[in-house]
């Protein structure tokens, strides 16, 4: 149940900037040094729901822009 709540600490925009960091490819202590927090901590957020939902969102965006890149015709 602990991985389904939001942290009191974090805003929703903390979160979504971290998984975008994460995305981007940056690791947790770079993470955690931008955002002012620990690396446990951004470890943990790893395990929220809401991180799972922000990183299916930004896995779907890259997909339809890489989609939409490919059906493009040259000019």
């Amino acid at each position: 149940m602990g991985g389904l709540r939001m942290p009191k600490r974090v805003s929703t925009k903390q979160l979504l900037i971290a998984c975008q960091m994460s995305f981007e490819g940056k690791s947790n202590r770079e993470i955690a040094s931008k955002l002012g927090f620990s690396e446990a901590t951004v470890s943990n957020w790893r395990k929220l729901e809401i991180w799972k939902e922000f990183e299916a969102e930004l896995i779907d965006a890259y997909k339809q822009q890489a989609l939409s890149l490919e059906t493009e015709t040259p000019s």
